[in-house]
């Protein structure tokens, strides 16, 4: 890719921007000195962006984990030299153990735990949770220390155990299930439904680029929203657009939203 400024031009969000940015930096690194490296972890949109400078950049890359739930990947670069790469050298999931018998534990508790560490967000994966524990994907080079450190999630005693990515039992984040009928899927009025706030707050949570559809910054209020589309909105939470139902007598849509929990 000959200019990458003129590329980085067309990205509009900043944090999306520096992020593909430091893939490129990275990717620049492998070619210069035929070293393997990782990038931190990634969600779908900013991989898109990233995969056309590496490939101009005589770089190979591979995506993990490959699941197809696992929505934070990384890319795991290497000289064309290389048939391939262990990625367990780059990543491993620690699978802890929740030892409570009365307190169940949720996605936000383990991560949560994490980040209080100092942990950067970007150095930790997917996290599948399950009855008594959860496996969470991470660099490996944080493994180590989180495993040694991290006693206890709230008051909850815990045991951890460091395990191959290809141990990691993957499933689809928690969720509840929400069911609105809208009178068109402009995003305004499914944002309006989502909040329960009124068309002009909507709007203005819009407007205020507080919004995202599948990863990217949406403002304007008029997007058509579509099944299978990831809606993420500031102080509010992440939704998908699970499917659409028909429509009611009246006209309305009536559409099944997953809440991630």
């Amino acid at each position: 890719m000959k200019n990458l400024e003129k590329y980085y031009d067309f990205i509009r969000d900043e944090e999306t921007k520096n992020t593909v940015k430091k893939i490129a930096d990275k990717a620049l690194y492998v070619n210069k000195n035929y070293i393997p490296a990782t990038t931190e972890f990634i969600n779908p949109f900013v991989a898109e962006l990233s995969l056309p400078i590496i490939k101009n950049l005589d770089v190979k890359f591979e995506i993990f984990p490959s699941y197809s739930y696992c929505e934070r990947k990384v890319l795991i670069l290497f000289p064309e030299f290389l048939e391939q790469v262990d990625a367990n050298e780059f990543i491993v999931s620690l699978r802890i153990r929740n030892k409570s018998k009365f307190k169940t534990l949720y996605h936000k508790d383990y991560l949560g735990s994490i980040m209080s560490m100092g942990i950067d967000r970007n150095k930790t994966g997917d996290i599948y949770v399950y009855d008594d524990y959860a496996d969470i994907i991470i660099h490996s080079d944080i493994a180590d220390y989180i495993a040694y450190n991290l006693e206890s999630i709230g008051k909850n005693k815990i045991e951890i155990e460091k395990i191959n990515i290809q141990e990691v039992h993957y499933k689809e984040q928690e969720h509840n299930l929400l069911n609105i009928n809208c009178s068109s899927m402009r995003l305004d009025n499914i944002i309006k439904n989502i909040t329960n706030k009124s068309r002009e707050i909507a709007s203005d949570i819009v407007k205020s680029k507080s919004v995202k559809i599948n990863w990217q910054v949406i403002d304007k209020v008029s997007y058509l929203v579509e099944e299978g589309d990831m809606v993420s909105i500031s102080k509010y939470g992440r939704y998908k657009i699970s499917k659409f139902m028909g429509q009611t007598k009246s006209g309305k849509y009536k559409v099944e939203i997953k809440h991630y929990i």
